[in-house]
């Protein structure tokens, strides 16, 4: 049977025994799930500079361990003879970890009147999966931003701004304004190398107004077939890859200020971080852009996008809710071996 709670209400269908129509079971969770599902997976572009570790974790509040292991010494052997005690394992044997817990645990929903109607109608569906699916995708793509800017903030600042924190130019390059320059670019593949050795597993991150920076750089020409940002970047303004790195874009609430700090917006995911300069003197020292290494960032799921529905009497509508539980974790440092990321600063 379809029992009805006169006072609010939520319609929760019944059994096998049922014989008038139920109206939570107009709801085709697989219809909606998949609609909304696909809408989240194309809106975060996060995941793509990040390693996901969702296999690992089942539940909210599950803990990844990642230990920090460095480059083993090599030593010389002798047939017979033991390894000696102290050998260099490169940290295998300390403590030292970095923590992902699966702590963000947040919901987007929705009121949809005349669910059967709408779910039947491909536009009208779109319309809802769209919007609950962004809404789900932007938070995630927020919390991973957090952590990048929460990280710099940490390294890069300093009373007197980005340059008194890291003033031998070891963890960023200065820019001039949101322009990203070919000089730029030469000192940051010289960063990069001096790192790895290679621009592989590297990705260039920017902000809107960086980005559209690289329609000037004329080393770069659009007119030119064989450079990197040739004939296709003119005509679709997809940049592709630079340097052997493939370049995004970021709606990062990070990358788009006046420099000073950004305040926190539960609606949107969006956790506070304070600016570069703690002086509180000046706020002009902004972060447009940086070069992530995939073994920076880590994320896991344990749900993605779920889908949840009731019927509201209320409301003569069904309130369709999308869950998603998920945590993240960075490791960068200004340290040999361990820098995984390097900013691109404009500061004053």
């Amino acid at each position: 049977m379809a029992f009805t709670d006169p006072f609010d209400t939520n319609v929760h269908s019944g059994g096998t025994g049922a014989v008038t129509p139920n109206i939570a079971d107009q709801f085709i969770p697989e219809v909606w799930g998949e609609a909304i599902l696909d809408v989240f997976q194309q809106k975060i572009m996060m995941k793509n500079v990040a390693i996901d570790i969702s296999p690992d974790v089942a539940n909210q509040g599950d803990k990844i361990h990642l230990p920090h292991i460095g480059v083993p010494a090599l030593s010389a052997f002798t047939q017979g003879s033991e390894i000696a005690t102290d050998v260099d394992s490169g940290g295998s044997m300390t403590s030292d970890e970095t923590t992902l817990t699966l702590d963000q645990y947040n919901v987007a929903s929705a009121y949809i009147p005349d669910i059967v109607n709408v779910q039947s109608n491909y536009d009208l569906m779109s319309i809802y999966a769209k919007q609950l699916g962004y809404a789900v995708a932007r938070g995630f793509d927020n919390f991973l931003h957090y952590q990048v800017a929460n990280n710099l903030q940490g390294l890069l600042a300093s009373a007197t701004g980005a340059v008194g924190a890291d003033a031998d130019t070891s963890m960023h390059i200065q820019t001039t304004g949101s322009t990203l320059s070919q000089g730029n670019l030469t000192s940051l593949m010289a960063k990069i190398l001096k790192e790895t050795g290679t621009t592989e597993g590297w990705n260039l991150v920017l902000s809107p107004a960086m980005y559209a920076s690289l329609n000037a750089l004329t080393e770069f020409a659009q007119g030119t077939q064989g450079a990197a940002l040739g004939a296709d970047f003119g005509r679709t303004g997809n940049a592709g890859s630079i340097l052997g790195m493939p370049v995004w874009v970021a709606q990062s609430p990070y990358m788009s200020t006046n420099g000073g700090d950004v305040s926190a917006d539960a609606a949107k995911g969006i956790l506070a971080v304070a600016d570069l300069e703690t002086s509180g003197t000046d706020d002009n020292d902004i972060v447009y852009g940086y070069a992530i290494h995939e073994s920076a960032l880590y994320y896991a799921f344990s749900k993605e996008a779920k889908v949840t529905a009731s019927y509201r009497h209320a409301y003569l509508s069904t309130l369709v809710t999308v869950e998603s539980v998920y945590g993240g974790a960075i490791r960068n440092a200004d340290s040999d071996g361990e820098r995984r990321i390097f900013a691109l600063v404009d500061y004053e």
